[in-house]
């Protein structure tokens, strides 16, 4: 393998949380930022004043640069904007790579995530995006070096939500009750302010969608997919408050469900994505594992496990699936990985 290149970095959103754990973890390996991005101004390396956003501008600074050190360009995306990832396709056509930390364009429109990946095929960059579905866990960099390994990706199975996977830990064995289980979850900070942004899958959704593109399968989106929401449909549309009172009511039918799974010794019920290739269906729900699943091992961690000719018994991959430093650390993964090109 030739030695690594020169990186020449922009990091977009530098100053969120990702973004300030990203350049804590620059600065360990002495990967010093080529230019700084957040939502209204930038500046460069050999600039320090400050001047207005414009992502045409960026891309040129960053390619004459490159012509000037015979260095990597790369923007590094770390920002939740729909906005940024506009620019994707552009900045790889034009020869800058792009590492992304946001779910958005890689789980929207096929035709979209096509064009960037179109763009690569005619360009020397590079398009990574680890962390849209496991942080720093290497779930889809594994998936992608099976398949060019002569793999046959039969299925992936992936627990990917913190939050249901805390939720789903509480309910196991009636220890606690859904409501109950939910409440102290918001109580400790795992759910989003609206616990309904967890409890509805949307989240695994998207990663589902990616997963499943990554596997191979065509035509996936959020759309044509069965999608299990845990929060009752009469409470779907109600305020936040109401929502956590009225949640009880509902305890009944999931402690029932809970109870009908674990009647089988070692059995549990798991919250998950499942992308059957065989079958070219993507789902997301409540999974219900036998007692050798890999899932019922998996504790509050994220938890992905693939299944492929080869692999007849999961390959596993487990670990924090959240977390400002991890995603950060992934992100720099990502761009290191840019350097051989």
């Amino acid at each position: 393998m030739a030695p690594p290149k020169e990186l020449i970095v922009a990091v977009v959103g530098y100053t969120g949380g990702v973004g300030t754990c990203l350049l804590k973890a620059m600065d360990k390996i002495a990967l010093k930022p080529f230019a700084l991005v957040r939502s209204s101004t930038m500046n460069f390396a050999d600039d320090t004043a400050e001047i207005p956003v414009d992502y045409k501008v960026l891309g040129e600074k960053l390619l004459a640069q490159s012509q000037a050190t015979s260095g990597i360009p790369v923007i590094a995306d770390v920002t939740a904007s729909a906005e940024v990832q506009t620019h994707y396709r552009d900045w790889l056509a034009a020869g800058i790579s792009v590492v992304a930390a946001n779910k958005g364009i890689f789980a929207g429109p096929e035709a979209n995530y096509q064009t960037m990946l179109d763009a690569c095929k005619t360009s020397p960059a590079r398009l990574f995006h680890e962390t849209t579905v496991g942080a720093g866990l290497p779930v889809l960099g594994t998936l992608q070096s099976l398949k060019a390994s002569s793999h046959d990706i039969v299925k992936v199975e992936g627990v990917l939500s913190g939050t249901l996977a805390y939720v789903l830990g509480q309910v196991a064995g009636g220890k606690q009750k859904l409501s109950d289980a939910v409440k102290q979850a918001k109580e400790l900070g795992y759910t989003e302010p609206d616990p309904r942004d967890d409890l509805n899958g949307m989240d695994v959704a998207r990663k589902a969608v990616i997963l499943g593109r990554l596997a191979g399968l065509k035509g996936v989106k959020l759309g044509a997919m069965t999608i299990e929401s845990l929060v009752p449909e009469s409470l779907q549309s109600c305020s936040v408050q109401e929502f956590m009172e009225r949640l009880g009511d509902h305890d009944d039918v999931m402690a029932e469900r809970v109870a009908k799974v674990e009647a089988t010794a070692g059995c549990r019920l798991h919250y998950a994505a499942k992308v059957d290739v065989a079958a070219g269906k993507v789902s997301v729900g409540l999974l219900e594992c036998g007692p050798s699943h890999p899932f019922n091992n998996a504790g509050p961690d994220n938890l992905v496990a693939i299944t492929t000719n080869y692999y007849t018994r999961p390959l596993v991959v487990q670990g924090a699936g959240a977390g400002g430093d991890v995603t950060a650390t992934g992100v720099l993964a990502d761009i290191l990985q840019c350097a051989y090109n």
